[in-house]
């Protein structure tokens, strides 16, 4: 009786066998559809960016991001609870306007960034390889979601009087920050750089050109609010000729 229960045992186990490999497999495929898809839409802004014509051009491009955004993607999975905490100390410094600490916290995530490096000079090698610098530049913008852009334009706007050396140095921050935030996946950490330049510039570079960064940021603020509450007070008043 024992033998019997045994086998029969042992067939349920043999006829379910094959499909629980099939079951594993379906969702091991999922799983690598679901990771190719992710890849896919990180790295479709920066290849519409390019607009590139040339078909084999763009297959190789594309295979260029594709694989470093994949090793990005698992450096930082392996680094990222190291890279968390030095933030975090960062922040906790610069509330406390303690610079030495900020300073600190920021020369230890250049120390976790440092080695990735190779792979980020690689990539930026092998792009160049293929593209002209701008368009090597208009895939670190695309991938930090143009960002220089968009915080140097808004940067003119709260300090109009810049002088076109000035211009220059905050562009050139600006540009350090995007190469940096190359090796971010996080939108989050890529405006931890931005703002750890952001700091640079108004801290320390605007500070020594006798700029009064704060003051400027105070009356930007006041100038928005005005033009906020002009627009709304035209809104409520009636047109010419209105009864």
């Amino acid at each position: 009786m024992k033998h019997i229960l045994f086998s029969a045992l042992l067939a349920g186990v043999v006829l379910a066998s094959p499909n629980l490999v099939r079951a594993q497999a379906t969702t091991a495929d999922a799983a690598a559809d679901k990771d190719k898809a992710t890849v896919e839409k990180h790295i479709k802004p920066e290849l519409a960016a390019l607009k590139l014509a040339d078909a084999d051009k763009t297959a190789k491009v594309h295979d260029i991001l594709a694989a470093r955004y994949t090793a990005l993607k698992d450096w930082h999975a392996a680094n990222d609870a190291q890279i968390k905490t030095l933030w975090g100390d960062f922040d906790k410094a610069r509330s406390a306007k303690n610079v030495a600490d900020a300073n600190a916290a920021l020369d230890k995530i250049a120390g976790v960034y440092a080695a990735i490096r190779p792979q980020h000079e690689k990539f930026v090698a092998d792009l160049s390889a293929l593209l002209t610098p701008e368009q090597v530049e208009a895939v670190k913008e695309a991938y930090s979601i143009n960002k220089v852009k968009v915080t140097y334009d808004v940067s003119l706007q709260i300090f109009p009087k810049l002088t076109d050396e000035q211009k220059a140095v905050v562009l050139k921050a600006l540009k350090a920050a995007s190469e940096e935030s190359l090796d971010c996946v996080d939108v989050k950490e890529m405006s931890a750089f931005y703002k750890k330049y952001k700091i640079k510039i108004e801290d320390e570079y605007f500070v020594a050109q006798g700029i009064d960064a704060q003051q400027a940021r105070k009356d930007f603020a006041a100038k928005q609010k005005a033009e906020k509450a002009a627009k709304a007070d035209a809104a409520t008043k009636p047109a010419d000729g209105a009864k």
